[in-house]
């Protein structure tokens, strides 16, 4: 019988508080105290089949704000900072071509500077936009105390800081210089292992390559792991964490985890970023019995789905988030409240890939995870339309 699973605590959407934060390390190890392990008679819950099914579903509508927004047209000519922690995550890639778009519809500019995933260059980034006297500055997955100077520095110039793709740190609530655009991060994790789940009938040896780029990473990590734990009490899961200032490493980690333990037989790259060096590890570790699957999965990420390379992906709607990310900086811009947004997710698997159109164009329109036409929406909301 295998030990009683270590005890793991549920992550909320708000950041624990803690000291001495590893943000970016460039240490790349496996880790055994992070592995769980449960033994049980349980079958897989009947409702992971349910929760999967609805998953895989496409949206009858994307959740676009209701609130107007009014004197756009004041804003023209004005320049936004568009500074993702790096370019290598293809999912950015999407973002910064939409928000230019939303951008250019207002009539404003983008300047894309890539936080190449280190503090120097991040600081370096956010320092320009600053110094150039940015209408706004839009931060993707950068944790806030990675760039606290820089971000205080911006906020204090008058400049106002939307931050993407993280989980809000209570330490930095909202204010009228500051907001926050969460992701479902935890979300797409926990459909994941709920795939896994019912792939494995509810026995599966799971790696997971976790992202150590600061703490929102480890807790959509928890919610997966939280969810595993209750649905699949027979599976195992070992945490290998990896950063995207050292992708160097990862095939290399990779590699030792598995041969660490033989009886993995599922491999998930928490973030697209990670896919290629992972299954590099996996390649290293001469294991072809192995199936991998990803998150925030982009156009490379759906074509190796239904090629057969990757069993399953989750992705979040990229393309939405450009236009949601400049929603937040005009209301920062112009005073206004920010109000909530929802970015959607989808699973996708060799049961639904085939329904989708694997082109830059349905990714940048957003149709893989509902009706395209958004756009016309927010351009009603800011009163160009």
């Amino acid at each position: 019988m295998r030990p009683a699973r270590l005890t793991s605590r549920r992550h909320t959407r708000t950041w624990a508080a803690a000291a001495g934060i590893a943000l970016l390390a460039g240490v790349l190890t496996a880790c055994g105290d992070d592995a769980d392990t449960g033994s049980s008679d349980a079958a897989p819950s009947a409702a992971v089949g349910d929760e999967l099914a609805t998953a895989m579903k496409p949206l009858d509508a994307y959740p676009v704000p209701t609130q107007k927004l009014d004197k756009v047209n004041s804003l023209a000519g004005k320049t936004i900072f568009y500074i993702p922690i790096t370019k290598q995550a293809p999912q950015f890639t999407t973002t910064e071509k939409t928000l230019t778009a939303a951008a250019k519809a207002a009539g404003l500019r983008v300047q894309v500077c890539d936080g190449k995933g280190t503090p120097t260059d991040i600081g370096g980034c956010i320092g320009q936009a600053t110094d150039a006297k940015a209408a706004a500055i839009i931060v993707d997955a950068i944790p806030y105390k990675l760039a606290g100077n820089g971000l205080d520095a911006a906020q204090k110039a008058g400049i106002p800081v939307v931050i993407s793709n993280q989980v809000p740190d209570p330490a930095h609530p909202a204010s009228k210089t500051l907001t926050w655009v969460p992701v479902p991060g935890g979300e797409q994790q926990v459909r994941l292992f709920d795939w896994i789940t019912a792939d494995s009938k509810g026995r599966a040896d799971i790696l997971i390559n976790q992202s150590a780029d600061g703490l929102s990473p480890a807790a959509y990590v928890a919610d997966g792991r939280a969810s595993l734990k209750k649905n699949c009490p027979d599976c195992k899961l070992t945490v290998n964490k990896v950063s995207s200032s050292n992708f160097a490493l990862i095939p290399s980690s990779t590699s030792a985890a598995l041969l660490k333990d033989p009886a993995v037989t599922y491999v998930n790259s928490q973030f697209e970023q990670y896919l290629q060096p992972t299954q590099g590890g996996v390649q290293q570790a001469s294991r072809t019995d192995i199936k991998v699957v990803t998150g925030s999965a982009s156009l490379g990420g759906m074509k190796a789905l239904k090629a057969g390379s990757l069993a399953a992906v989750t992705a979040q709607a990229a393309a939405f988030q450009g236009w949601v990310d400049t929603d937040a900086a005009l209301r920062l811009i112009l005073g206004q409240p920010v109000p909530k947004y929802t970015i959607p997710t989808r699973l996708f698997t060799k049961d639904n890939i085939g329904d989708v159109q694997l082109t830059e164009q349905a990714e940048l329109s957003g149709e893989w995870f509902g009706p395209a036409g958004y756009s016309e929406n927010f351009k009603k909301l800011w009163g160009i339309a």
